[in-house]
């Protein structure tokens, strides 16, 4: 039998690790994404660097005794899709070690212009085809694509190290989903969040 070499098992768990960031909800809860992902840095020698990285996101308050899911649970309260939210988190920490492997990227100024004039993007509410209207496919999907099923479009550029997020609510009694919030940045984590009216109207809080 022949052994795979150390490439062939970097691109096996790298494959792992990218289809659980797009379909969370079937590789399980959130600890299978932190088990790839120290997959990960074990292969490319990172271990050391990714365990800073949970404490990183534990001083931004982005991640609690439940993980990041608790930081969300105490951000976007009124939020169902947590495990999707969730994966764009450790979508950020792979985009930073080159193991995010995005379906496209976006043009620099459309990706500066989403979050530094967050506040009058999300001034009103958008809903799933607005924003795929305006800034095309997600350069990932976090969550199904399902129309009724919440789900965080992901949106990366060449020219910005940071990755922007957009949770978007899904339900049985709307058509297509309603965007929650943006997010973006690496500081506290409940101030990385701008809330559109209708996140605002579920309790969120900004």
């Amino acid at each position: 039998m022949t052994r795979p070499s150390l490439d062939e098992v970097r691109q096996y768990h790298l494959r792992q690790l990218n289809s659980a960031l797009r379909r969370p909800s079937m590789y399980g809860p959130e600890v299978t994404l932190r088990i790839l992902l120290d997959a990960m840095a074990f292969v490319d020698g990172l271990d050391e660097a990714v365990r800073d990285e949970t404490e990183a996101l534990r001083a931004r308050q982005a991640f609690t005794s439940l993980g990041v899911r608790g930081g969300f649970l105490t951000a976007l309260p009124g939020y169902q899709d947590h495990l999707g939210a969730v994966a764009s988190v450790y979508a950020e920490i792979a985009w930073r070690y080159d193991w995010l492997v995005v379906d496209r990227l976006i043009p620099g100024e459309v990706h500066e212009r989403l979050h530094t004039q967050a506040v009058e993007w999300c001034a009103q509410d958008r809903r799933l085809d607005d924003v795929l209207s305006e800034l095309g496919p997600p350069s990932v999907l976090c969550g199904g694509s399902n129309p009724h099923y919440s789900k965080t479009l992901v949106y990366a550029s060449d020219a910005d190290p940071g990755l922007v997020s957009l949770h978007f609510s899904g339900s049985f009694d709307e058509p297509q989903p309603i965007l929650y919030a943006l997010r973006y940045g690496d500081g506290p984590f409940p101030e990385s969040f701008v809330f559109t009216p209708f996140g605002r109207s579920q309790g969120a809080e900004g």
